[in-house]
């Protein structure tokens, strides 16, 4: 068939709809309704899905990866030590930046004992000292000052950050924030505090955490001496995303066996892949009910489209007949009803994206007012292309009946018809 027939099938369909314009409103309407579940459905799911995912980038540490060293072994029911165990640097870390281009972030950590000391107020602290990158791998709410920067830690500038608890108890009788800019010892060094973290809402008053965060260059200085003799740090490495967290353990597996040898031996590896398994089988879950909620939804749109069609056909058997009779071949007359019901299904497709929109941000809206989550709508091209083509396809599908029947009258049996 040429195009310009095809054309004018195409047309006779859409003067059909116009004649017709209840009944073709109210086809359009199961079509809406399906394209708006679809797009708010989706739009709010993928709402809900980045909100997800950056509690859990913030939260949890299912996107870090930790490599640190063996330092003991059991074997023969007792703990044996590892003399050979390497001790990880800074340029080991720079390496692994290097290598490793899954990963978006890379610090260098080592945690240890130590004393705080201010105006008279000594405190047995806990010190987790690392790179400028720190922040990234731990929660770091700063409620005054900054964290120390890429050249301070570099320089090993004599800077540290407090926990709200530790501030507290350092600045007893006073504002905790005022310490700011304060001189404190820690350790055998006086440090200035450049930070003070917010006050942690579940912090436990009878047994408080005092915490310091400081360059991991200072370890030296202001740790505890370590029992084995020398520290031993830990390289942390965040991938950009938790789809990425497997393609960064591979890759930091392969960087590990070309860098040092028997690694296993000395070397571990850790990430949380229980955690990561939870986090994709809930994601997984939740397409899952989505496609199912979607899918009931267009599936009433499309028994609404067929059930018009048929009806139509019913209706116009004599035209039927007619153009039959006059040349129009089964494909003609197929063209034209296939024709219509992709132009129902165009037609609700473009006014349920527009309703499935609104009703998606009203419900987001709604989160927001009574639960406080800052939960939005997300319309992505994948949702507005998903719901064009889903539409398309099912006005083909569920109009393929009703044109084959109408396409399969005979001519004499059709001009007949009253």
């Amino acid at each position: 068939m040429n195009r310009v027939a095809l054309f004018a099938n195409i047309n006779v369909g859409f003067d059909a709809l116009r004649v017709h314009p209840l009944r073709t409103m109210l086809s359009v309407l199961g079509i809406i309704i399906g394209s708006a579940s679809l797009v708010a459905t989706m739009s709010v799911s993928d709402g809900m899905m980045a909100f997800a995912r950056g509690q859990i980038e913030q939260r949890t540490s299912v996107q870090v990866l930790t490599i640190d060293s063996r330092t003991t072994d059991y074997k023969s029911g007792q703990w044996v030590t590892i003399p050979d165990y390497p001790v990880f640097t800074l340029a080991d870390a720079d390496d692994a930046r290097r290598a490793l281009g899954e990963a978006a972030s890379v610090t260098v950590s080592l945690s240890g004992g130590t004393t705080a000391r201010y105006r008279g107020v000594t405190q047995r602290v806990r010190a987790l000292l690392g790179t400028a990158d720190l922040p990234s791998f731990v929660e770091i709410d700063l409620a005054a000052g900054r964290f120390f920067s890429v050249v301070e830690a570099a320089r090993n500038s004599p800077v540290v950050v407090l926990n709200y608890a530790l501030a507290r108890e350092l600045n007893a009788g006073r504002d905790p924030l005022t310490i700011v800019d304060k001189q404190v010892e820690i350790g055998g060094r006086v440090c200035r505090v450049i930070g003070v973290l917010a006050r942690d809402a579940f912090e436990e008053t009878r047994n408080p955490d005092f915490t310091i965060y400081a360059p991991i260059r200072s370890a030296n200085a202001i740790l505890d001496p370590p029992a084995a003799g020398r520290f031993t740090p830990t390289i942390q490495l965040k991938a950009a995303s938790v789809e990425n967290v497997k393609a960064l353990h591979a890759a930091t597996v392969d960087w590990l066996a070309g860098r040092y040898v028997r690694w296993q031996d000395r070397i571990r590896v850790r990430v949380g892949l229980e955690q990561l398994q939870q986090v994709e089988q809930a994601i997984f879950l939740a397409k899952l009910f989505i496609s199912a909620l979607v899918g009931i939804s267009l599936l009433v749109g499309g028994i609404g489209i067929m059930n018009v069609l048929l009806s139509s056909v019913t209706e116009r058997t004599r035209e039927i007949g007619i153009r039959k009779a006059v040349g129009a071949t089964q494909w003609d007359i197929r063209s034209q009803f296939l024709a219509e019901s992709v132009a129902i299904a165009g037609l609700g497709t473009g006014i349920g994206l527009v309703t499935g929109l609104v009703l998606a941000a009203a419900v987001t809206a709604v989160f927001r007012f009574f639960v406080g989550a800052p939960v939005y709508a997300v319309l992505t091209v994948k949702t507005v292309l998903v719901s064009m083509v889903s539409s398309s396809i099912v006005g083909l599908v569920f109009g393929t009946y009703p044109a084959r029947r109408a396409a399969q009258l005979s001519p004499i049996t059709a001009i007949a018809h009253e």
